[in-house]
């Protein structure tokens, strides 16, 4: 089962750090029928393994099936992070605030914040972005005081928008890093599930 995951994970990584903040198909179908395939045996019930499997479709794009898995586990912080994040893909984004708030402080949280004001800081230029929102860039930045609610905020701004190429890729790279660290933690979560 681990070579299986790999594989999966290995694909998904090879998709690059740019994808669509709001989705409108599954990126690749036959990666989804493989996730669906992964074989958890006496584990498939643990909620770290539902979570991951809500990430995996989530990463693939899959936001139907992603949201059924994170609906079983709603009263876990994890499970109503991956919730929220697959309402603000979905454009739902009242929804998705409340499942942010559900989750709380997520530790997750605190390593996306790290990681996008680093880019912000080193590969990513806020100063690009239009003024509406270039000072909540440049605060993620400066301050870490990034959070998915505020980012949920700039994606629902910038649904109406004609940004720039750059600009669509600094979020989209923001979500790739949040969902990255958001993946990271419910992979180790699921560690003790895989060493089987």
């Amino acid at each position: 089962m681990m070579t299986s995951l790999s594989s999966i994970i290995q694909t998904l990584e090879g998709r690059g750090q740019y994808h669509p903040l709001m989705p409108t198909s599954i990126w690749n179908r036959e990666l989804d029928t493989q996730i669906e395939a992964l074989d958890f045996g006496a584990h498939k019930r643990e909620t770290a393994v539902i979570a991951l499997l809500a990430g995996l479709h989530l990463r693939n794009d899959n936001l139907d099936r992603s949201h059924r898995y994170a609906q079983s586990i709603e009263h876990d912080a994890t499970g109503a992070y991956w919730h929220g994040v697959m309402h603000r893909m979905e454009g739902d984004f009242s929804n998705s605030k409340y499942w942010f708030h559900t989750a709380g402080n997520h530790p997750a949280m605190a390593i996306a914040a790290r990681l996008i004001a680093e880019a912000l800081q080193t590969r990513l230029v806020p100063e690009e972005a239009p003024e509406q929102i270039r000072g909540m860039l440049t605060s993620f930045r400066d301050h870490g005081n990034w959070t998915p609610s505020a980012f949920t905020d700039i994606v629902r701004w910038q649904q109406n928008m004609s940004l720039p190429q750059a600009v669509r890729q600094i979020l989209e790279h923001m979500q790739y890093l949040e969902m990255k660290a958001l993946f990271q933690y419910t992979l180790d979560l699921c560690s003790p599930y895989l060493s089987e």
